[in-house]
C-alpha cells in the first residue's frame, strides 16, 4: 500500500535505488514533501492513471477478441443418460450409430457433416454411400476410430450397445445417448442435436413443421371413435409396443388407443391375452425384428381375434413406426388415415350406402 502526505517532517525513501541514500531518521526539510511507502520496497511516481486505464481496456479487448475469434462460444448439452457433452466448436465429423440420430442430422441440414452410418441406414438416400461402422448394436470400433468423428451419436440405451460407446468415451472421443420415447422427447432430441450439429434454426423449424403436420393429419382424418390397436413387433415368440415405445404415441396421435398398458418398450402378450383384451386393428411391423412372412390370417388360432378374423390387419414398415426420428410424423399419417377408413366421420354413410 502506497501513504501520501505533504507535511514537513522525515521522509523514508530507502532503498528505492533513486536519488540519495538516506538512513533511517534522517531529517528533510523541504516543505510539501510526499511521503511514499511501499510495501513491496519500490517507490512508485509519476505514473499516469489515464494511461494505465486505456492499458488495462486494450488487454481486455484482446482478450476478448481472441476468445471469440473462432466465431462459436462453448457448446453444451445433457444427453439422456444424464452425461453433459460439451463441444467448442459444432461438430464436423459426425457418426451415427442409429437409424433415427441419422435421420434427424439430415433432415436438420447436417447430413455433409456425417462421416460414418449403420449398415442399415437407408434413409435419406443420400447416406447410402456414407462409410459403414458396423450394425446398430455391434458397432465397430476400429472403423469408428479409423473415421476420426468429433461425435458420436447413439439412439439406444441397451446393454449391448453400449460397450463400444463406453470405450470410446474412455477414449476422449464425445458419445451422446438419446433416447426418445414420445414425441416430447423426439423434439427434445431434435434440439439437442440441432446444437450440436450447429444447425439450431433448422432444428427448431423441423419442430415447427412436424407439429404442424400432426395438426394437419388431425383435422384432415377425423374420426368418429378412438379405436383399440396391438402393435406387433416380432412373431413367432410374440412382442408387442409397450407404453414406453415410440409407436405407443403414434397410436395416441393417430386418435386411438394402445391395448398394451405395461410402462415397458416391449411387452411379451400370449393370444389368449390378445383375445381376451380384443383390440380393433391389429398392426404389424415388417423389419429386421419382425421377419416372418406369415400373415396374421394365416396363422395357427388367430382367427379367434376379431380384428384378424375382420381383416382389420395393417402391415407397416418397422423403420417408419418403431425409428424415433422426423418420419415419425409419416407413421401417423398413415395409421390414422387406416383409421379414418374404417372410423371415419364422413366415411360411415359411405359405408352403409354402399352395403345396401
Amino acid at each position: 500500500m502506497i501513504h501520501e502526505s505533504g507535511y514537513r517532517g522525515k521522509t523514508q525513501v530507502c532503498g528505492t535505488g533513486q536519488g540519495p541514500v538516506c538512513k533511517r531518521g534522517q531529517d528533510t526539510r523541504e516543505k510539501g514533501a510526499r511521503i511514499l511507502f511501499a510495501d513491496s520496497g519500490f517507490l512508485f511516481l509519476g505514473i499516469n492513471m489515464h494511461l494505465l486505464k486505456t492499458w488495462l481496456i486494450l488487454v481486455l479487448l484482446t482478450s476478448f477478441y481472441f476468445s471469440c475469434s473462432s466465431g462459436y462460444a462453448e457448446i453444451s448439452v445433457v444427453d439422456d443418460a444424464g452425461y453433459p457433452i460439451s463441444l467448442d466448436h459444432p461438430a464436423k465429423r459426425i457418426i451415427s450409430l442409429y437409424g433415427g440420430m441419422t435421420e434427424i442430422v439430415c433432415a436438420i441440414g447436417a447430413c455433409n457433416q456425417l462421416v460414418g452410418v449403420t449398415k442399415r441406414d437407408s434413409w435419406p438416400v443420400q447416406v447410402k454411400n456414407k462409410p459403414k461402422i458396423g450394425t446398430h448394436m455391434r458397432p465397430n470400433l476400429e472403423l469408428i476410430l479409423a473415421l476420426s468423428p468429433e461425435l458420436v451419436l447413439q439412439g439406444s440405451s441397451r446393454p449391448g450397445s453400449q460397450m463400444v460407446v463406453q470405450k470410446l468415451k474412455e477414449m476422449g472421443i464425445k458419445v451422446a445417448i438419446f433416447n426418445p420415447r414420445n414425441f416430447p422427447t423426439l423434439y427434445s432430441t431434435i434440439e439437442r442435436v440441432a446444437k450440436l450439429c450447429g444447425h439450431e434454426e433448422e432444428g427448431r423449424s423441423l419442430i415447427e413443421h412436424m407439429q404442424g403436420q400432426l395438426e394437419s393429419a388431425k383435422k384432415r382424418y377425423p374420426l368418429k371413435k378412438r379405436p383399440s390397436i396391438i402393435f406387433e413387433v416380432s412373431y413367432p415368440s410374440l412382442l408387442f409396443a409397450g407404453q414406453k415405445n415410440i409407436v405407443n404415441d403414434i397410436i395416441r396421435k393417430a386418435g386411438a388407443e394402445n391395448i398394451v398398458k405395461k410402462d415397458k418398450k416391449f411387452v411379451r402378450f400370449s393370444l389368449e391375452q390378445i383375445i381376451v383384451d380384443d383390440p380393433d386393428v391389429y398392426v404389424v411391423q415388417k423389419g429386421p425384428m419382425n421377419r416372418t412372412n406369415v400373415s396374421p390370417q394365416k396363422r395357427p388360432n388367430f382367427d379367434a381375434i376379431r380384428a384378424v378374423k375382420a381383416g382389420q390387419v395393417l402391415v407397416v414398415d418397422e423403420f417408419l413406426f418403431s425409428r424415433p426420428g422426423p418420419r415419425s410424423v409419416k407413421a401417423v399419417e398413415q395409421l390414422r388415415g387406416y383409421l379414418y377408413s374404417l372410423y371415419g366421420r364422413d366415411r360411415t354413410n359411405e359405408r352403409q350406402m354402399g352395403g345396401r
